[in-house]
């Protein structure tokens, strides 16, 4: 058995993880770093070095509204929807195993992007879900359009847009034109990691602040936002809209 095994069954993370804090330096057998994951011939004193602290929060402040079976929560920007490391801030997922722990997130929004996300509980059976979304994207969108080319998620950090076709599609439409910017709404049925970012990059709009399938501008964050879920026959909007459309204003 290796290090990295060893660290991530006994801190419950990822081998890839696990592997990172190795050669990070962050693991210690019998008090000794170790920066190699090498093999384990006997039983040592594992430690993983890392400080971590419970951040105090108010679940009011992104609970939207919940009922037996589904839970709307909001995530603002800058916050992590899982844990990607141990040391991390609060996320959306350690909300909900607090106050929600018979419920499961059924969707990830990027570290930047704000909006809904919701959980469900484990005995609900999902017949419809649609995602509406904003996004704020560079040039001038006047014409509806709706795509259907599937996305290739193989790569662990860029996707690429695929010239084959899938049956569900991602609809754009435009809503407002200003600052050589166009408000878009986008909604999507089923949707993979950085499907909407990578699809307008593929047309030529790409999203406002993206700064892995974007331009450069000026902007601090990616202009996305989850708007509204509807799962079966419930739906719920975000919170905020004005914050957002101000900071588009301001692009």
């Amino acid at each position: 058995m290796k290090i990295s095994d060893v660290i991530s069954k006994k801190y419950n993370i990822s081998k890839r993880l696990a592997k990172r804090y190795i050669k990070e330096g962050l693991v210690a057998i019998n008090e000794k770093i170790v920066k190699s994951d090498s093999e384990l011939l006997s039983s040592f004193d594992i430690t993983l070095n890392i400080q971590t602290e419970k951040t105090a929060y108010n679940l009011h402040d992104f609970l939207i509204t919940f009922n037996k079976n589904i839970v709307f929560l909001y995530k603002p920007p800058f916050m992590h929807t899982e844990r990607i490391r141990l040391e991390d801030k609060l996320t959306i997922s350690d909300i909900i195993d607090e106050h929600f722990p018979d419920f499961t997130l059924i969707s990830r929004l990027d570290y930047e992007t704000d909006g809904v996300i919701p959980a469900i509980s484990r005995n609900l059976n999902i017949k419809f879900i649609e995602k509406k979304y904003l996004a704020l994207i560079h040039g001038k969108f006047d014409k509806p359009v709706t795509l259907f080319n599937k996305i290739d998620a193989e790569k662990r950090k860029k996707v690429k847009v695929s010239d084959k076709l899938t049956g569900k599609g991602t609809a754009i439409e435009p809503i407002r034109y200003f600052n050589e910017f166009t408000l878009v709404k986008v909604t999507v049925e089923e949707a993979t990691r950085h499907q909407i970012r990578a699809l307008l990059s593929h047309i030529g709009h790409p999203i406002a602040g993206d700064k892995m399938y974007g331009i450069q501008d000026n902007l601090d964050r990616l202009m996305l936002r989850c708007q509204r879920v509807e799962i079966n026959d419930t739906f719920c909007s975000s919170k905020n809209l004005k914050t957002f459309i101000k900071a588009c204003i301001k692009a």
